[in-house]
Order: C-alpha cells, then sequence, then structure tokens
C-alpha cells in the first residue's frame, strides 16, 4: 500500500517549545529516509528551525507551517497566505489579557503569522517553567475554551483552535491544517494519508484536519488515518509499530 506520512510537531514530535531530543531525531531520520513524510505544524518556519533538526528538515517531502498557511519545500517558499485581524479581534484580545485573572504576563502576547493570529495570555516571553504552570491553570480554568467560544461567538467568518501550552490560533474559516490535508489527497489520491497529532480532540487545531478525513471517508481509497498522540514518546512508538507491520 502507497502510504504518505504527516505529522504535527510540537508535542508529537518534539516535548512542548522544545527541541527533538537526540533519540528521536535518530529515529525519526531514519524513518524519513524509508517512507514520505510530510510536517504540518500550526507554529512558523523560525521555531520549525529550533525543534526539527536540519537533516530531517531536509529529508522531508514539504513542511506546512502556520497550520498550512504557508508551504516550505527544501529552501522554497511555495506559497503564504494573508490575514488582516479585524481591530475589534484585536481589541477584545488586549481586553482579555488585561482581565484574565491568570498573574503573570511576560510579552509577546500577540504574534501575527502566514494567515493567521496566534494569541498567549502568559505571554511568548514566558519561561518554560511559566509555560507548564500556564498549561496546569488553564486545564482547571478552562481560559482557553473559554476565549475560543467568545471568539467563535463574535466573530462568525473566523474559527480558532487551542494548540500548544499556552496560545490559540485565530484564522478565517478553512485555513486550518485541513488545507494541507487536501493539498497532499488531490495531489495523490492513490495514497494512504496517516496523520500522527496531539490535538486531535474537537477545539484541538489537528481536529480539522481529521474532521476533512472524516469527511473525505466515503469517497477516500485507501483509507486514511489519524492517530491521536499524547506526546513524543507515543509517536516513537508508532513509527516503531508502523514499520514492523509494513
Amino acid at each position: 500500500m502507497k502510504r504518505i506520512f504527516m505529522f504535527d510537531v510540537d508535542g508529537t514530535l518534539t516535548p512542548s517549545r522544545l527541541p527533538m531530543t537526540d533519540e528521536m531525531a535518530k529515529m525519526f531520520k531514519g524513518f524519513c529516509e524509508r517512507n514520505r513524510v510530510i510536517l504540518v505544524t500550526g507554529s512558523d518556519m523560525s521555531k520549525v528551525v529550533e525543534q526539527i533538526p536540519e537533516p530531517i528538515r531536509d529529508l522531508v517531502e514539504g513542511i506546512y507551517t502556520c497550520s498550512g498557511n504557508a508551504l516550505t519545500i527544501g529552501e522554497d517558499i511555495i506559497y503564504e497566505n494573508e490575514f488582516q485581524p479585524p481591530d475589534r479581534l484585536i481589541e477584545l484580545l488586549e481586553n482579555w489579557k488585561t482581565y484574565s485573572h491568570y498573574p503573570v504576563k511576560t510579552g509577546r502576547h500577540l504574534e501575527y503569522r502566514d494567515g493567521m493570529l496566534n494569541y498567549s495570555t502568559v505571554g511568548r516571553n514566558c519561561t518554560q517553567e511559566q509555560r507548564e504552570d500556564y498549561e496546569a491553570w488553564d486545564l482547571m480554568n478552562g481560559e482557553r475554551k473559554i476565549l475560543r467560544e467568545r471568539i467563535l461567538h463574535m466573530f462568525p467568518s473566523l474559527d480558532c483552535a487551542i494548540g500548544g501550552q499556552i496560545s490559540i490560533d485565530i484564522y478565517p474559516q478553512g485555513l486550518d491544517k485541513s488545507q494541507s490535508y487536501h493539498k497532499v489527497k488531490g495531489e495523490n489520491p492513490d495514497h494512504s494519508i496517516i496523520f500522527c497529532g496531539d490535538r486531535l480532540m474537537p477545539g484541538g487545531n489537528d481536529y480539522p484536519f481529521s474532521k476533512a478525513m472524516g469527511e473525505n471517508h466515503s469517497a477516500c481509497r485507501p483509507l486514511d488515518i489519524a492517530i491521536p498522540v499524547t506526546g513524543w514518546q507515543d509517536t516513537k512508538r508508532f513509527l516503531i509499530n508502523s514499520e514492523q507491520a509494513s
């Protein structure tokens, strides 16, 4: 069976916001040498460079960044989508940051990326310890979930997804990870697409990818599969099992 493997990056191939471990890099490089592999991340290319070693970046067939709103193949940028967020959205996010009950605000709360806007209450200047503290606080208080629902209610033309430990992604409807699935499947209709991600639940930034797979299910031969993981260790086990089964 012809297969293309597509992987989320942060929390799937690497620890959240940290470089790929040496152990995982060695295994994944070998996997990329033997298989067709494409990366799909909500982060921009600068963060991919920080997390994924260059030999692996050179081996993969393409890297979809900013949730599919930009595509890089080798050294070439194939496309980059644009998004101009409404002034009312910026005002909402600035007010949310000001009145959030989370006490630590470190700076870089808004990050403009290709085709999307990323917001973080704690801010992207936070330390790893602050990042983990916010994630634990958010799990108890549901701040990102509440903010996501507010944005969806106020801006019907926009969509919003929770990604990583500290932020949410905001973008026009349809300009999410599903677009990378449609592009790859459209160019490879005779291949099975296998996608691994750690945010496949509704509201997560990997969910649109798996939803697009489901919508295409009846017409999809061979079958496409979404694999939920909870960290790079899960992905490592998947790599071992998938090659043993092939």
